[in-house]
């Protein structure tokens, strides 16, 4: 008798440790070396970096390590990790994940990547720097040629370089690194609710963002400093920058195609400016 009470004293034991694990694993978050597909939009093809065989992406399909994903021209794609981190993949995009870990390596192109408050976040690497995300909303540009930009929707980001350095970036801010720089430019503010109203990132896919919510407080709070005059507004020389836009244009990979419509700018909005042919101080030119 004494005997079966030890054993089930000891059995609770473990149970509570591998409660504990558990309850950690799933706090810090599981490895996203894979993810459902749940949206497709035009040509999205994986590539088996072994074999090399193409294969066209399918809704409900899994995207697996060390799989590689190619997006076409006016192309995108969806996907939800298990713990609900969300990648969106933008036009002419080449990424993979790193297995075993919550790193995307992303070669060129756009991605948006939401990563849940406490689920353990997530790392997105490029060629020119590294950008690491706990409960954020980020969309991070790469191009083939070394270029680097991250702008940070909702949350705060950290922008670690090859060499070490780091720059912290909050919502509504975006950094900017040019192709062979060594550092990136200041941490520049942009026009957020442009830039939301105008991204297919954001709106062109069929459910909203978990994080929509958030990114409207952050609209907000950025819309509040505007009208206190604290807003660093694009156009205005920041940080030995005369315009932003002309190097962040830099970076775009712009491919009209067969889109849906985006929603229509808020009236007075720069994007609502731009619309009617008349210049503003407007946010950085994507649709990413």
């Amino acid at each position: 008798m004494r005997g079966s009470l030890i054993f089930s004293k000891r059995f609770c034991q473990g149970a509570a440790v591998l409660l504990a694990f558990a309850f950690l694993y799933e706090s810090l978050g599981a490895s996203i070396d894979h993810s459902t597909i749940t949206e497709v939009v035009n040509s999205v093809k994986i590539i088996d970096p072994g074999s090399r065989h193409v294969s066209r992406a399918e809704v409900n399909g899994l995207f697996e390590a060390p799989e590689i994903m190619q997006t076409g021209v006016a192309s995108r794609s969806e996907m939800v990790a298990a713990d609900q981190t969300i990648t969106r993949v933008g036009a002419d995009t080449l990424f993979s994940f790193e297995p075993k870990s919550r790193t995307i390596n992303l070669r060129q192109g756009s991605i948006l990547f939401q990563s849940p408050s406490g689920k353990g976040g997530g790392t997105i690497q490029t060629e020119s720097a590294t950008a690491s995300v706990l409960g954020t909303t980020i969309i991070v540009v790469a191009t083939s040629d070394g270029g680097f930009k991250i702008l940070v929707l909702e949350g705060t980001a950290r922008v670690t370089m090859p060499n070490g350095k780091v720059w912290i970036v909050h919502g509504g801010q975006l950094l900017v690194v040019t192709p062979g720089a060594k550092e990136p430019g200041p941490v520049l503010d942009f026009l957020l609710s442009d830039q939301v109203a105008t991204s297919f990132l954001v709106h062109g896919f069929k459910r909203p963002l978990p994080s929509w919510e958030k990114i409207q407080q952050q609209i907000q709070k950025q819309n509040k400093k505007i009208s206190l005059g604290k807003f660093n507004a694009p156009g205005v020389v920041v940080g030995g920058i005369a315009d932003p836009n002309i190097v962040i244009d830099r970076f775009e990979r712009l491919h009209e195609g067969p889109n849906p419509p985006l929603p229509t700018p808020t009236p007075g909005s720069a994007a609502a400016k731009r619309r009617a042919g008349r210049p503003a101080g407007s946010a950085p030119g994507t649709k990413v």
